[in-house]
């Protein structure tokens, strides 16, 4: 009786080791199906993006999207340094054409495409204290005035552009003949938010020194968000180069069907409303 009763407690232990065992595999498995996506964008699509991140995500549980936002020419020399990136967005097409145009092409034949347009708007601070020059400044045109002092606008330097926000700036300065006299008394700015941070704080820390700011130069959605600038004047699309924002799914993602989905979401019905509904981009 004694060796029966020691075999059944012992047969009893060992399924009681096994379920637990089995249920700790259970409990791991939901995490192991969690797919990461790590997109690099334009940092002009942060709001439009967090929302539609929210809105794929509920439908896709199983995808957890981690961005990277910043000025494009930045992301661009982050994925070339080696950053894990899956998607990159950018807002021009010059930093896309140098992934795709390298050999081997760093995209995934076939995957890039055009998101959203925008446009470049001047703007100027409302919270009081305005000063002379910011209140009175009706264009791009009144930048030449002496009592603008300073303009901030995206850093335009760098093949390619590090802020095509700053390109597209530079692009429509030049083209009214203007450039060369603002450009003493423009400041650049690491992105484009910063330039309407810029704005709205009429200060930006340049070497260290507090300058005064009296105009910007951002894209319509960026005005768009703030309730402490006002948009001077919209440039027109024949000034500067088209304002698209391209997406490229990167050739050395391990989740190509992931992004792939994600893409594709992104030019859905649900996505670009989002865009262009909630946040006034124009669509492709």
């Amino acid at each position: 009786m004694n060796r029966r009763r020691f075999i059944t407690w012992m047969a009893t232990a060992v399924a009681s080791m096994m379920l637990v065992i089995g249920l700790q595999f259970v409990n791991l498995s939901p995490a192991n199906s969690t797919t990461t996506l790590n997109v690099f964008a334009a940092v002009s699509l942060t709001n439009a993006l967090n929302d539609i991140k929210t809105q794929y995500q509920s439908a896709n549980p199983s995808v957890n999207i981690v961005y990277t936002f910043g000025a494009s020419g930045t992301l661009l020399s982050q994925i070339q340094a080696g950053a894990t990136a899956d998607i990159f967005i950018s807002a021009a097409t010059d930093q896309m054409d140098v992934l795709q145009n390298a050999t081997p092409s760093k995209l995934v034949s076939g995957s890039r495409k055009n998101i959203v347009k925008n446009r470049l708007v001047l703007i100027a601070p409302t919270t009081p204290p305005v000063s002379a020059g910011s209140a009175a400044l009706t264009s791009f045109n009144g930048l030449t005035n002496a009592n603008i002092t300073g303009i901030a606008i995206g850093d335009y330097t760098g093949t390619p552009p590090l802020v095509p926000a700053g390109n597209y700036a530079k692009q429509v300065l030049t083209s009214r003949g203007i450039f060369t006299t603002v450009s003493p008394k423009t400041y650049l700015a690491s992105n484009v938010r910063n330039v309407l941070t810029a704005v709205e704080n009429k200060t930006l820390v340049v070497g260290g020194v507090n300058k005064t700011i009296d105009a910007g130069a951002v894209y319509k959605t960026d005005a768009a968000i703030s309730s402490k600038v006002r948009v001077v004047e919209t440039a027109l699309t024949t000034e500067s180069d088209p304002i698209v924002y391209p997406l490229g799914i990167l050739a050395n993602t391990t989740v190509l069907s992931t992004a792939q989905s994600f893409s594709t979401y992104l030019s859905g019905t649900t996505a670009q409303n989002i865009f262009k509904n909630t946040y006034g981009f124009i669509l492709p």
